[in-house]
């Protein structure tokens, strides 16, 4: 491996490969699509644009509790998209109705699709009173429903954010990783978020039991036996300390190797600047330790060619 970085990067030697690795760091793994998943929210919203088309005759209402019981009574399908008009996906949560009252009443609501009771009805119409729901129709000046459910969606999928961030990573490399296979003649499979059980049932490869269930964030088969695992991830310095990062990798190396199987680690961020012992300890104990820079470069694709 040594060799093959110093080699690959025309550098002097092993502390060299560790400069450049330090130097190359990146501040964040962000692409422009980390910001909004415009897909997922169009999905969301194209989903049930008839039943905010419903809802719409309910702006400027002069009768508004009326025009929504007639809704709720022959349009229960409306029922579902509810919650949603206060940024909430679930359809079945509770609600104290007063906290100062001793007994502490508490109201189930269920915005499942059904043929609702008349006392039902009045406690959604309640609900559309007390959460504000009335006053949006009545007096904010919306125009369209599924042009303020647009917003909504976009506000809700900020908060997959966090999610994003971690797989941010995964997204970056898997159209690398996919082009390096389409050049790579013996790179037969790519396998994105698999458990390694899936290789024994699908492909016939044994894997021990300690592994079985783990799952990978991609699987290479090449050659039709060959299997090499590429974990990714992110440090931006917080969360675990980076010596426990690096040891969970090299125990990760460990457990693949009894397998037989390779393992490549794809690692980045602010937070393994003037963590250089770390980074020598990973480059002493894991074959195959790149950041993105390497990955860019061309470094991936001379491993993944000589393995």
């Amino acid at each position: 491996m040594k060799e093959l970085y110093i080699e690959f990067l025309n550098v002097e030697n092993e502390e060299s490969v560790i400069e450049k690795f330090h130097d190359t760091l990146v501040d964040t793994n962000r692409s422009y699509d980390f910001f909004v998943d415009w897909d997922k929210v169009r999905k969301h919203v194209e989903e049930h644009k008839i039943e905010f088309n419903i809802l719409n005759s309910l702006i400027g209402s002069n009768q508004f509790d009326n025009d929504l019981r007639k809704i709720l009574l022959n349009y229960p399908r409306v029922l579902p998209v509810i919650p949603i008009l206060l940024a909430i996906r679930d359809l079945n949560f509770k609600v104290i109705r007063n906290f100062t009252d001793k007994n502490l009443d508490i109201m189930n609501y269920d915005f499942n699709t059904r043929t609702l009771t008349l006392k039902e009805i009045d406690n959604i119409i309640e609900f559309f009173d007390k959460t504000g729901l009335k006053r949006f129709f009545l007096e904010m000046g919306a125009k369209s429903v599924q042009d303020y459910v647009i917003g909504v969606e976009v506000g809700m999928d900020t908060h997959a954010r966090k999610n994003r961030s971690g797989d941010a990573m995964e997204l970056l490399l898997k159209p690398i990783i996919e082009d390096i296979a389409t050049k790579e003649k013996g790179l037969e499979r790519i396998l994105f978020q698999k458990n390694f059980e899936h290789l024994e049932t699908n492909y016939g490869i044994e894997v021990n039991s300690s592994i079985k269930n783990r799952k990978a964030d991609f699987i290479l088969i090449k050659n039709n036996k060959k299997v090499i695992n590429i974990e990714v991830n992110f440090y931006s310095g917080t969360g675990s300390k980076p010596q426990e990062i690096v040891d969970s990798y090299i125990e990760r190396q460990n457990e693949l190797k009894n397998n037989g199987f390779e393992f490549i680690w794809i690692t980045d961020g602010e937070g393994w600047r003037g963590q250089k012992n770390q980074i020598h300890k990973g480059f002493e104990k894991i074959d195959y330790l790149l950041n993105l820079h390497f990955v860019r470069i061309g470094l991936l694709e001379e491993i993944l060619c000589r393995i």
